[in-house]
Order: C-alpha cells, then structure tokens, then sequence
C-alpha cells in the first residue's frame, strides 16, 4: 500500500484546490495539493514539499493539522493511504505548474461535480475541521465509487 498527503489549504471562506493535469489517481479532476511519500520522509515533509512542487506555496508544519487518514482500497485491496492535513497558514501565491492549475473556491458552492466520486463525502468534514478516519472503496483505482465509511480518529 502506497502511503500519501493531501494538503487543504484555507483563506476565509475559500478553499484552495487543483485541476490536477497528471497524477496516478484523480487526473483531470480539482483536489488538494499532495502526493505520494518518499522512502524515510515523513507525511508532514511529505505534504510540504508536494504542495510547493505542485502549486508553489510553503507550508509551516507547525500550522498543520491532521485531520483525517483515509484508507482508499481497489477491488476490496488497500492501494493508499493518504494522510490529510488542514491549514489557513502559508507563504506566497499558488502558481500553475506542470501538475496542477490552482484555484480559490468558496467552501460553500463547492465544483463538487469536477471532483472525484469520494472527495464529495469526506472533503466538507476537512474543511469544517472534523477528524476521522474513512475507508473509501472503488471497483478499480479512483473509478466506480462504491462506498465510503467514516470511523473516529
């Protein structure tokens, strides 16, 4: 299984989220800034360095919060586990790069219908600051949502 983050990052009553251009999962769709954990790196580095790679901002790891830890299985198969963390603290402006196009997006009219199929269920609990844990279940690698389940953190 595959360990990963995701960063949500908040100003006022906004949210900054990506139309990911590329990616093993959520291609084509708005998500957080994140990514896949390297070997001996933590998930808070981790976090801070996907969200500058990805959208050119720097996260403080003192302001994040981890708020849920997601279990997302293939086919009844664990495939990752993404650590997500909250914050309203960070330095400079979100820049496109070659991953992801960054945008400001009112929490309440969120584009779910430009996310993926789970992202809809867990993603307002983040923002609201709820910590949980979830298992998300797809018929195949983020395709064919079937079910999600939430337990305490």
């Amino acid at each position: 299984m595959k360990i990963a983050t995701l960063a949500i990052v908040l100003r006022n009553s906004s949210v900054l989220l990506g139309y990911k251009k590329t990616g093993e999962i959520g291609a084509h769709t708005l998500n957080g800034p994140g990514g896949k954990c390297k070997k001996g790196e933590s998930p808070v580095q981790c976090v801070v360095r996907e969200t500058k790679e990805e959208i050119g901002i720097t996260l403080f790891p003192q302001h994040l919060e981890e708020t849920a830890l997601i279990t997302f299985f293939a086919g009844g198969i664990p495939d990752f586990k993404v650590h997500i963390f909250r914050t309203s603290v960070f330095a400079g402006s979100p820049v496109e790069t070659a991953d992801m196009i960054p945008g400001w997006h009112d929490i309440n009219d969120l584009p779910t219908h430009r996310m993926l199929e789970s992202d809809k269920e867990w993603l307002p609990k983040v923002i609201r600051g709820e910590k949980f844990r979830a298992n998300v279940f797809y018929k195949n690698r983020a395709a064919n949502f079937e079910r999600i389940e939430f337990f305490p953190f």
